[in-house]
């Protein structure tokens, strides 16, 4: 019979054994998290100077603010939307109004923006976009065991930070995306695959995600994303004309300034040779098909997330925000050479100024070649989660 503490043997008190001591490492870690939150504080608050100095900050923000006073149903209407623009933001100097290209139900996401004013609204954005990066960043570290001593290193990615000053909302997707991928690896819930609709926000950057709810016969999920995406999409067009919105798509390229997409179509595009996109983007498509097809569902997911940006038509540099969570994934089983190069993907900037769709093309095949190898080399261990063991 087990004994228990309190219990009694032979009229003696049986002591309670000592339970065993952490390990230095274990018993450091509380502390080690809190040094490496301060740090990446610190480190955060060099892009809050920049935000001050830049003289494009907040540049593309003005279609969140307009969107929030716009009725509705004249969310897609250029005219209209360009008018409210000049009349709220015209007097403040601010004349560029990026186009508000998200499906119309998205605009209600902005509304609370109006009770402020542009720059209290602003400093709100941003602030909301901070917290779910940070907020990203503790899921990963605690769902891949990410050591303290990295986690400051991520408050340099140049997409994820960037894009707070310039008033991108990546961020906000990275977060609604990540939990949405947690949850479908934990199990073929209905929930997983709702939140993985509302990512639909940006349909851009989820175009394969679905194809990892197809291939691994998650049928319950991919019926909640079908459902969520179809409510979705029913929504916008009660919201706002369908035309409206296919018009303005097609004349993004002629009212935004500075357009520059990424992926295998911007590297055509410097070229100048985008008639080479098509077939180098069906080819790179095909070949990361067939990798979601073989590879175990989380590292399918990454590939997935990879392979949206590279191929799609239009990927902005601000959209890689969202490799975060492949880079956070390669980096659990990488070796010491690999998370070197991570880390400097993630910690020097200056290299994604510089390297512009180039170096934004060299990440992405860069990841892809190493999920690969879990395809085409025999033996390579996988991420716990990846093959069906939980984690505590």
């Amino acid at each position: 019979m087990p004994q228990t503490a309190g219990s009694v043997r032979d009229g003696e008190p049986i002591e309670e054994p000592m339970r065993p001591a952490l390990s230095s490492r274990q018993s450091l870690r509380p502390a080690g998290l809190l040094f490496a939150g301060v740090a990446f504080l610190a480190l955060s608050a060099i892009w809050v100077v920049i935000g001050l100095r830049y003289p494009e900050t907040a540049w593309d923000f003005p279609q969140f603010y307009i969107i929030a006073h716009l009725p509705l149903h004249s969310v897609h209407d250029r005219p209209v939307f360009v008018q409210l623009g000049e009349r709220l933001l015209g007097p403040l100097g601010i004349h560029y109004y990026p186009p508000f290209v998200r499906p119309a139900v998205f605009a209600l996401i902005v509304r609370p923006l109006a009770w402020f004013s542009y720059w209290q609204a602003f400093w709100i954005w941003v602030s909301v976009g901070f917290l779910s990066y940070s907020a990203s960043i503790l899921l990963l570290r605690r769902r891949f065991d990410l050591p303290n001593a990295v986690l400051p290193v991520f408050a340099l990615y140049f997409p994820s930070l960037f894009g707070l000053v310039t008033g991108q909302d990546a961020n906000v997707l990275l977060l609604v995306l990540l939990v949405s991928i947690l949850l479908l690896c934990d199990g073929p819930g209905v929930l997983g695959g709702v939140l993985l609709a509302v990512c639909g926000y940006k349909f851009n950057v989820i175009l394969f995600l679905p194809l990892v709810l197809l291939f691994k016969s998650r049928w319950r999920s991919l019926a909640g994303f079908v459902a969520g995406a179809s409510v979705l999409a029913a929504a916008s067009a009660m919201l706002a004309p369908a035309s409206n919105y296919l018009a303005l798509l097609r004349t993004i390229p002629a009212i935004t300034i500075g357009l520059a997409p990424g992926g295998l179509h911007g590297v055509a595009m410097r070229l100048g040779l985008e008639s080479l996109y098509y077939p180098a983007a069906i080819a790179v498509a095909a070949f990361c098909v067939f990798l979601i097809y073989k590879l175990p569902m989380l590292e399918s997911f990454c590939v997935a997330i990879v392979a949206s940006l590279v191929v799609a038509y239009h990927a902005a540099w601000y959209d890689c925000a969202v490799l975060v969570i492949p880079i956070a994934v390669a980096f659990q089983h990488a070796t010491k050479t690999f998370r070197t190069i991570l880390l400097l993907i993630l910690g020097l900037p200056a290299v994604w100024v510089l390297g512009r769709e180039y170096f934004q093309v060299f990440v992405e095949m860069l990841l892809l070649g190493y999920f690969a190898r879990d395809v085409f080399i025999a033996g390579r261990p996988l991420p716990a989660i990846a093959t069906g063991a939980s984690r505590t």
